[in-house]
């Protein structure tokens, strides 16, 4: 297996979409991982709001990771905690981490994430904030090993998250 990790594209979309799908089906607690609906993911990948990093086996993406770039869209994570206008204006949303199964223990989610944090190290300050169902162990140990701090549990996509920040300046 050669695994070859690299940022995303437009021309992504669609197989991004297709693994976020084959991921979730395979979950045993569906309510743990929320998927933005397919139409919102397209525009945002079209439009530049979201980006993405993947790791492909040949031509099959056997993991990837997305951020988006909120600005004051009301999905921007910050307004969960009262942030003033130039803070929500930093605000990285750290959104989906999926692998498939046969790819799993292999570091990718933490792989990914970092990939995606040293480009936005390079470009500037941000306040990075992600969620977590609770019980996520996997995903919740992951984030927390990487410098991510709990900063208040509230309900959203329809059941309890953690909601995690790190900053980077």
């Amino acid at each position: 297996m050669e695994l070859t990790i690299r940022k995303g594209t437009a021309a992504d979309t669609e197989q991004f979409l297709a693994l976020l799908d084959t991921v979730r089906e395979n979950m045993e607690h569906k309510e743990w991982f929320y998927l933005d609906p397919h139409d919102f993911v397209r525009e945002k990948m079209k439009n530049g709001k979201m980006e993405l990093w993947v790791a492909m086996d040949g031509h099959r993406m056997a993991a990837a990771f997305d951020i988006l770039r909120p600005g004051l869209e009301n999905y921007n994570y910050g307004y969960d905690l009262d942030f003033t206008q130039e803070q929500l204006l930093q605000v990285i949303n750290m959104d989906s981490a999926a692998v498939l199964p046969e790819y799993r223990g292999l570091g990718l989610q933490r792989k990914l994430v970092a990939m995606a944090e040293e480009q936005l190290h390079r470009e500037g300050a941000y306040i990075l904030l992600c969620t977590v169902h609770p019980d996520n162990r996997f995903s919740l140990n992951n984030v927390l090993k990487q410098g991510y701090q709990i900063q208040k549990k509230l309900e959203k996509y329809g059941s309890v998250r953690y909601l995690l920040r790190k900053d980077l300046k």
